[in-house]
């Protein structure tokens, strides 16, 4: 099976989801703040959930490179 970003854990902390996508950690509480990304708790973590990021992500990275 083909390891990449998209077969790792369903739910990320917000540093983790930052370097996932190339954000800072700012950027995505930002997200969170503005209700752009779902922000979930996990043992008293702020966690966002990945599919969820990416969507929201790679829609705008693709819009920049035109």
């Amino acid at each position: 099976m083909r390891q990449g970003i998209h077969n790792t854990s369903k739910f990320l902390t917000v540093d983790e989801a930052a370097q996932l996508v190339g954000l800072s950690h700012w950027t995505i509480r930002k997200y969170i703040h503005d209700s752009k990304l779902q922000r979930h708790k996990s043992l008293n973590r702020t966690v966002v959930n990945r599919d969820e990021l990416l969507e929201l992500v790679e829609p705008k990275r693709a819009e920049e490179s035109n």
